[in-house]
C-alpha cells in the first residue's frame, strides 16, 4: 500500500475524529451559526422543490454523476420513490419500499438505464430487483488476480441484465426464497489479442440462472442500518441449450454486521464475502472484485476476474450536520482459481472516504459519493444510491 494512500486515510480519520470530539460551540460562532442556519434553510427549500411528500409515498428527483477510468465522467438523473409500508402489529422492524430508476450517459460513450428496487409487503414478502440496459465501450483485461499489463482487448458491450430476489419472511428475521439472474450481452468490434474465441463469453449471449436463497436479517433499518446482522446465502444454476448459452453454477455467501457506537450517529459496518463459480462460465459472470460495491477503488468490475473471489471490508460512518454524513472505508481480498495456499497471497488493498446526503425525509436512504484507491494504483469516484453494504 503506497504512502499517499496511508496519508489520505489517516487525514480523513483525523478530520472525522475532530468533528466527533467537538461538543461545544463558542459564543463567537453565533453569527456564523446563524449564517449556516440560513444556508440550510435555503437548501431545504430547494430540496422541497424537487420532493413531493404524501401520506403513503414520497417522490424526489435528483441529478447524479460520477467518474471512473472505465466510463469517464457520468451524468444522469434519478427519481426516487419511497412507499411507506405499514408494519404488522408486534413486528419489531420497520421496512419501507424504495424504487429508483435512473438514466446515465458518460463522456466515453456509455449510456444506461437502471432500475433499483427494494420492496416489502405487509405479509413479509421481500423483493430485491436490479435491472439494467447498458451500452459501453469496454475493456477486457484477462483472467487472474495479478497486475494487468497492456495491450488489453477493447470491445463494444451492449448488455441487458435482470437480478431478482423473491423471499418470504418468517418471524421478522428469517427469509427464504428464490434468486433469478437473466443476462444478455452482445460484444462487437473486438480488438486485441486477449479476448479471443476460446474465451467463454467472447461473443456474448444469454446467461440465465435460478436457485434458492436464504437470509437472516436483524437490521434496525434497511437503508441505513446502525445495528444488527444481515446474512445471505444463495446458489444459482445457469442453463445451457434452449434456456441459455452457458451452463455453470455460482454460490455466494455474504455476511454483514453493524455496530451502533453513539446514539446511531456513529456506525461501524463490516462485511465478509465469498463467491464461487464452476463450469463453462462466461468471463462477464466470473467472480470479480471492483465497482461500486465490491472493494471500491477498482474502477472496472471486470478488471480482476476468476473462478472464485473473496474480500472483507469495514466502514466507519459518521453523521456530521443536517443531512450530511461522512465515511472512511478499507478492505482487502483477491480473485483465485483454486483453494490452495495462495488464498491469502498477492492481496488487493483498497480504501478511501466518502460523503453521504440523506435524500428522503425520516429515512436513512443516502445518495453517496465515494473516492477509493488501491495498492495497485487503481482509483475511482462513485456517485450512486444506497450504501455499498
Amino acid at each position: 500500500m503506497n504512502k499517499s494512500f496511508l496519508l489520505y486515510i489517516f487525514s480523513i480519520s483525523i478530520f472525522l475524529s475532530h468533528i466527533n470530539g467537538q461538543e461545544q460551540v463558542s459564543d463567537t460562532l453565533t453569527e456564523k451559526k446563524s449564517f449556516i442556519d440560513k444556508t440550510t434553510d435555503l437548501a431545504d427549500s430547494m430540496i422541497d422543490m424537487i420532493t413531493w411528500e404524501k401520506p403513503k409515498y414520497t417522490f424526489s428527483l435528483f441529478p447524479v454523476g460520477g467518474y471512473s477510468p472505465r466510463t469517464g465522467f457520468e451524468f444522469g438523473i434519478m427519481p426516487v420513490f419511497q412507499i411507506n409500508t405499514h408494519k404488522e402489529a408486534g413486528s419489531k422492524y420497520t421496512r419501507t419500499t424504495t424504487i429508483a430508476p435512473y438514466f446515465m450517459v458518460s463522456t466515453k460513450g456509455m449510456y444506461s438505464f437502471d432500475i433499483d428496487m427494494v420492496a416489502f409487503t405487509q405479509r413479509q414478502w421481500f423483493f430485491i430487483v436490479k435491472t439494467q440496459y447498458m451500452y459501453l465501450p469496454d475493456t477486457y483485461y484477462g483472467i487472474g488476480n495479478g497486475d494487468k499489463e497492456e495491450p488489453y482487448s477493447e470491445y463494444n458491450l451492449q448488455q441487458f441484465s435482470f437480478l431478482g430476489n423473491i423471499l418470504k419472511g418468517w418471524k421478522d428475521k428469517f427469509f427464504i426464497g428464490l434468486q433469478t439472474d437473466f443476462n444478455y450481452s452482445d460484444n462487437t468490434d473486438i480488438n486485441g489479442d486477449l479476448l479471443t474465441p476460446d474465451v467463454p463469453g467472447y461473443a456474448g449471449g444469454w446467461a440465465n440462472g435460478i436457485g434458492p436463497m436464504v437470509a437472516f436479517d436483524t437490521r434496525d433499518n434497511i437503508s441505513y442500518p446502525s445495528k444488527g446482522w444481515y446474512i445471505t446465502a444463495s446458489s444459482l444454476w445457469y442453463f445451457s441449450n434452449s434456456l441459455g448459452d452457458y451452463g455453470f453454477s455460482a454460490y455466494n455467501v455474504n455476511l454483514r454486521k453493524f455496530f451502533s457506537i453513539k446514539d446511531d450517529k456513529m456506525v461501524l459496518a463490516a462485511q465478509a464475502y465469498l463467491n464461487i463459480t464452476d463450469g463453462n462460465t462466461p468471463f462477464n459472470k466470473l467472480s470479480a472484485l471492483g465497482g461500486k460495491r465490491l472493494l471500491r477503488g477498482i474502477p472496472s468490475p471486470l478488471k480482476y476476474i476468476d473462478d472464485n473471489a473473496w474480500y472483507v471490508q469495514t466502514e466507519y460512518r459518521q453523521h456530521i450536520w443536517w443531512k450530511v454524513g461522512a465515511v472512511v472505508f478499507a478492505g482487502t481480498g483477491r480473485v483465485f482459481n483454486n483453494f490452495d495456499n495462495s488464498f491469502f497471497k498477492d492481496l488487493h488493498f483498497a480504501g478511501g472516504a466518502g460523503v453521504r446526503f440523506k435524500v428522503l425525509p425520516d429515512d436513512g436512504l443516502n445518495l453517496r459519493l465515494d473516492f477509493g484507491m488501491t495498492n495497485r494504483g487503481d482509483n475511482a469516484v462513485y456517485v450512486t444510491l444506497r450504501e455499498a453494504f
